[in-house]
């Protein structure tokens, strides 16, 4: 049995397999990952019973994180919401829904710091310019109060070059400090552990997180 990940966009597919399987292995658990799949829609009913169907036609998952960004809406108004349609569906293995607000790049403005002046090597093995050397984020810990962290990502890039998920989300993946995002406290983050914690221990049986109302 295996783990798999839901993702909305290309530039997650990488990202989220290396971030979710450092977090799995640093907590202790042994259960593999399968690479991450797109699914679009899991924002709507439809695209949870597609998610939730496709995964369950494997036959041998443990687990389902459906990660995706939510820009506006409340992450706790709207995972308990989806994770209600996923829990109408009965799946047999856990199910958890993890939103990233405002965008999966925010979990990467409380390591700019570290991360300035170091270049990108992408899994094609090319290097491309990162952030500019004296990179800082000066926002305090508005973390998820930000709207386009892209753009700001790109404002922060040498001339000419611009932030592109599908290019730079990995290798930035891979620059994440893990204490140090910890540290931060940026809530999208806290949630996605404890929604990796709620999937170990109810891997390969029924549940879903979050909990109805909470």
């Amino acid at each position: 049995m295996k783990g798999y990940i839901l993702v909305e966009g290309e530039g997650e597919l990488g990202a989220a397999d290396n971030l979710i399987t450092r977090l799995w292995k640093e907590a202790g658990h042994w259960h593999p990952w399968a690479r991450a799949i797109t699914c679009k829609n899991t924002h709507q009913r439809r695209g949870i019973e597609k998610g939730i169907g496709l995964i369950r036609a494997k036959g041998d998952a443990g687990a389902l994180l459906i990660l995706r960004d939510e820009d506006d809406a409340c992450p706790r108004e709207r995972g308990p919401q989806l994770a209600s349609w996923a829990r109408e569906l009965d799946p047999p293995f856990p199910v958890a829904v993890v939103l990233m607000h405002r965008e999966y790049e925010v979990l990467f403005l409380p390591c700019v710091e570290l991360m300035a002046g170091r270049s990108l090597i992408g899994p094609d093995g090319q290097e491309r310019p990162g952030l500019v050397p004296g990179t800082r984020w000066e926002h305090g810990d508005s973390w998820e109060r930000t709207r386009d962290i892209k753009g700001w990502l790109s404002d922060h890039f040498p001339p000419g070059r611009v932030y592109k998920p599908t290019f730079d989300q990995w290798p930035m993946t891979r620059m994440i400090d893990v204490p140090t995002l910890r540290a931060a406290g940026v809530p999208c983050f806290g949630t996605l552990e404890r929604a990796l914690a709620f999937l170990a221990s109810s891997f390969g049986q029924a549940g879903v997180y979050p909990p109805p109302g909470g």
